[in-house]
């Protein structure tokens, strides 16, 4: 990244060099990535941020500018909104690195930014203040913290308010290689920290926090945690407050932290959780070790940070720590235990050809890819899961009909319906589209058997159709059909799908049958059986309470005899 310029990706798909992102598919193919605003671009772009009170995005590029990106249209618009490029000096791993909004923004219209000035070279954080139609006066800043970098490399640069409304600031170890100067181990200085001050108060430039490690005595007082090689990238879990963080590694091993209050995160002892220099006899009292790690063996070089996704358009992802790698392009989506940490699995979600600066969130819990290479911003969507179609509702102020109800489904832009006089959907009566959960039809004529069904779409692609669902229209009301005996053995979607914690789950046997109806986790370990043995022909509901179970995707297996039948559902709590 800026940080390992030698290890610079050269060759792109010509489709960027164009200038045309097209989504690209990931591991899972219900998973692609996709130009998030088309023809944005901000060359080395490093950080996206929200500002509270607005859908306003802010990008930060390395070169000394801020711009608003507003989304309020039905494209984005993008505009210069702050320049710093005559007081900083960028490059290599050095310009403007950070952008944080203060949590009373929509009051005090404060924010703060993290850059890089010379003669001699310093990391300033700095505070700025917007006039009343939210312009940046460049005449408020307040340089509140300025320290020196030895070297031009390690500046750290991310800023953040933590869930405590104190400012959290990224500190590399001041460069070079190998920490020379043993400055992310001394907590004499700020360098190879994780900083924490105080920002609201009026009588100075900021406080400091009166449970910071040193805050009396024994070290900087600013000092948060300490240890750090060049921590890129950090992260509050929006549902825990959990600080996460990547730690860029030497030649080896890159890190994710888990950073707490008053802990030696042991580099340059450490380069991960191993000892440094490579081979030696190293003492690890003391340290905390990475919740996860991986070497440079498949090309993977330069870790960047990401974030707890808790958002709601990919419900596969909930819960686990998105990440990535700068030089190889790689994302991940890291599975951990919510009360141990103890990390659980690490899956690959794509190989992107582009240098992944950071990551970023929006003000729902969406995720966002900066890529750093061609300055264009993606976001990751899933194809939705299918929906199921409630009973049709009954409208008298119109004759003939009805109101077609479905269940919303996470991550849906939106649905497609039909009404077809047959069971196949050769004839159609009426189709369209959808935004809400529901649609108002009235048909030209009453006394009609007819069937309904809808799917859900979003840019990744169509959900399968919902069952369809027979009733019989009449006027003025519309009346479901008496159930007929089933004819064959069918695995309903569950309902509601996800959910947190209860859900049923509804299967058809056409005649009495042995059944077994288990539930299986994202890596194939049983973790329930509902039903085992002789069931009764006709529908069946079962109740599945996911109250002791984690969030995460799970699979309900149905098998009677050699037929097996599957379907995914999601917990989120």
């Amino acid at each position: 990244m800026i940080f390992r310029m030698r290890y610079q990706t050269t060759v792109f798909l010509l489709l960027f060099c164009l200038g045309v992102f097209r989504p690209l598919t990931a591991q899972d193919a219900n998973l692609i990535v996709t130009d998030a605003f088309p023809g944005v671009s901000v060359s080395g772009i490093l950080g996206l941020e929200s500002a509270p009170g607005t859908n306003d995005l802010f990008a930060v590029s390395q070169s000394g500018i801020i711009f608003r990106i507003d989304r309020s249209g039905s494209s984005a618009v993008i505009t210069p909104w702050l320049d710093l490029t005559s007081q900083l000096i960028s490059g290599g791993e050095r310009g403007l690195l950070g952008l944080a909004f203060d949590p009373e923004f929509e009051q005090n219209r404060r924010f703060y930014v993290n850059y890089t000035i010379a003669s001699p070279l310093r990391t300033v954080i700095s505070r700025f203040v917007t006039n009343e139609n939210g312009i940046p006066d460049l005449g408020s800043e307040e340089q509140l913290l300025i320290f020196g970098q030895p070297f031009a490399n390690h500046n750290g640069g991310d800023i953040s308010f933590g869930p405590d409304g104190y400012l959290y600031i990224a500190s590399g170890d001041g460069g070079s290689g190998g920490d020379p100067q043993n400055n992310a181990q001394n907590t004499n200085n700020l360098l190879g920290a994780m900083l924490r001050i105080d920002v609201s108060t009026e009588a100075a430039e900021y406080a400091i926090p009166t449970d910071n490690p040193f805050a009396d005595a024994g070290g900087m007082p600013e000092i948060f945690a300490w240890g750090l090689r060049n921590p890129w990238r950090f992260s509050f879990d929006r549902e825990s407050g959990v600080l996460w963080t990547g730690d860029v590694g030497q030649n080896a091993w890159e890190a994710i932290h888990i950073i707490e209050n008053g802990k030696n995160y042991g580099w340059n002892i450490l380069e991960g959780s191993n000892c440094f220099p490579p081979g030696s006899n190293c003492n690890t009292d003391g340290l905390e070790l990475p919740v996860f790690e991986y070497n440079h063996d498949n090309g993977d070089r330069s870790v960047t940070g990401g974030f707890v996704y808790r958002g709601v358009k990919n419900p596969s992802l909930y819960g686990r720590y998105i990440f990535g790698d700068f030089i190889s392009g790689r994302v991940w989506a890291l599975e951990f235990n919510e009360e141990s940490f103890e990390a659980i699995s690490n899956t690959e979600l794509i190989n992107l050809p582009l240098n992944i600066s950071s990551f970023a969130e929006d003000n729902d819990g969406e995720l966002f890819i900066l890529g750093y290479s061609n300055g264009r911003i993606f976001r990751i969507v899933t194809t939705p899961e299918a929906t199921a179609i409630t009973e049709p509702m009954a409208d008298a102020t119109v004759q003939p009909a009805f109101e077609l109800v479905w269940e919303d489904i996470a991550g849906a832009d939106f649905y497609q319906y039909e009404i077809s006089s047959s069971a196949g959907f050769g004839e159609l009566l009426v189709s369209g589209e959808s935004e809400s959960g529901s649609v108002a039809i009235t048909l030209e004529e009453s006394g009609l058997n007819v069937w309904a069904r809808v799917r859900p779409v979003n840019e990744a692609g169509e959900a399968a159709w919902s069952e369809a669902i027979p009733f019989f229209v009449e006027s003025p009301v519309s009346t479901a059909p008496a159930p007929e005996v089933p004819r064959e053995i069918v695995l309903h979607q569950n309902y509601p799908n996800p959910f947190n914690p209860v859900t049923n789950i509804t299967f058809d046997l056409p005649e009495t049958a042995e059944v077994r109806l288990q539930i299986f986790d994202s890596m194939g370990r049983l973790v329930s059986t509902l039903v085992n043995g002789s069931v009764q022909s006709g529908r069946h509901q079962v109740r599945f309470d996911g109250s002791s179970f984690a969030s995460g995707l799970y699979f309900v297996r149905l098998q009677s005899d050699d037929l097996v039948l599957t379907h995914k559902m999601t917990l989120v709590k």
